[in-house]
C-alpha cells in the first residue's frame, strides 16, 4: 500500500489542488449568482456621464418623437438590463470602412455607457445620413448574445425602414433589441459558464481512469526479457535502409472566406474587435 501511494503521490497532490481550486471557484460563483439575483433589473452603473439615450444630431426626428423614443428606451432598458443608445449624424466621420465603428466605440466609451458598469452591457445604433452608412455596436452581454446573422438582420430591417420613416425605424431598433435580448436570456445563451463542480467531477473521472489503466499495466508488466537468462548479450545484425528516390505530389488546398458586416459567424460575439481605448466590442455596419 505504501508503494502504491508513493507511486501515485503526484496524482493525489493534483487532485487535492483541483479540489481546493474548485471549492474556491464555486464559492466565488455562488456569491456572484446571489449578488446578480439581488440586483437583477437594477442599474449598477453610477459613472455614466449622461442620462440621454437619443442623440439626434441629424435632426430627423421631431421633439415629440424623441420623447417617445426616450420613454420606450427607458422601459426596455429595465426589462433587459442593457443601455440602448441611438445616434443620428449628418457629417463626414472619415473615409475608411471602420470610421463609423470607431466613432460608435468612442462615443460609447466617452459617455461611459453600460447598464452594469462604465463601458459595460449595452448597444448603440449610429445612423449617418451623410453617406447613408449605419453601425450597430454591442458591448458586454450584448456582444456575447448577438451573432453575425442577428446583427445583419437588424441592420437590414431597420435600414430598409429608415428611408420611409426614421421614427418607426428607430422604434423598431429598440423593440428588436429588447425582444432579442429577452429571448437570449430565456434560452440561457447570454454567455457560457462551466460549473466548477462539473470541472472537478470530470477531473476525478479522468484521474480515476488513469490510475486504473496504470495499475493494470503494472500488473501485466513482464519482469523478464529475451536476454534475461542469456549469459552473453546477443549480437544483432545491423540493417540499413538505403534511400533511393522520392516522389512529391502537389495538391491545391481550397479555402473559403466569409464576408458580411457582422464579422465573426457562429456563436455570440459577432463582429468582435478591440477599440483604440482597449475595450471589447462587437457589431456590424453597412450602407442602407
Amino acid at each position: 500500500m505504501k508503494e502504491y501511494f508513493k507511486r501515485f503521490k503526484y496524482l493525489y497532490i493534483t487532485l487535492v489542488v483541483l479540489l481546493v481550486v474548485t471549492v474556491a471557484a464555486t464559492a466565488v460563483y455562488m456569491t456572484k449568482q446571489k449578488a446578480a439575483a439581488a440586483n437583477k433589473g437594477k442599474r449598477m452603473n453610477t459613472e455614466c456621464l449622461t442620462e440621454e439615450r437619443v442623440f439626434d444630431y441629424a435632426d430627423v426626428l421631431t421633439d415629440a418623437q424623441e420623447e417617445d423614443l426616450r420613454a420606450l428606451i427607458a422601459e426596455k432598458e429595465k426589462e433587459v438590463a442593457i443601455d440602448i443608445v441611438l445616434v443620428t449624424l449628418n457629417e463626414d466621420v472619415g473615409s475608411s470602412d471602420d470610421a463609423l465603428m470607431e466613432y460608435a466605440d468612442q462615443f460609447y466609451e466617452d459617455n461611459k455607457f453600460g447598464y452594469d458598469k462604465p463601458i459595460g452591457d449595452g448597444v448603440i445604433y449610429v445612423d449617418n445620413y451623410y453617406d447613408r452608412y449605419v453601425w450597430f455596436g454591442t458591448t458586454g452581454i450584448a456582444e456575447n448574445a448577438y451573432t453575425t446573422s442577428a446583427i445583419n438582420n437588424l441592420l437590414t430591417d431597420v435600414g430598409n425602414q429608415t428611408d420611409a420613416d426614421p421614427y418607426e425605424a428607430y422604434m423598431m431598433y429598440v423593440n428588436r433589441v429588447a425582444i432579442y435580448m429577452a429571448q437570449k436570456e430565456s434560452e440561457g445563451t447570454m454567455g457560457i459558464f462551466v460549473d466548477p463542480l462539473s470541472i472537478l467531477i470530470v477531473a476525478m473521472l479522468i484521474t480515476g481512469v488513469y490510475v486504473i489503466v496504470n495499475l493494470k499495466k503494472q500488473e501485466g508488466k513482464r519482469t523478464t526479457t529475451a536476454s534475461t537468462y542469456v549469459e552473453r548479450t546477443p549480437v544483432m545484425n545491423n540493417q540499413i535502409d538505403q534511400f533511393i528516390t522520392k516522389s512529391v505530389t502537389k495538391r491545391k488546398i481550397e479555402t473559403s472566406s466569409s464576408s458580411g458586416g457582422g464579422g465573426h459567424s457562429g456563436g455570440g460575439g459577432g463582429g468582435h474587435h478591440v477599440s483604440s481605448g482597449g475595450h471589447s466590442h462587437g457589431g456590424g455596419g453597412r450602407h442602407r
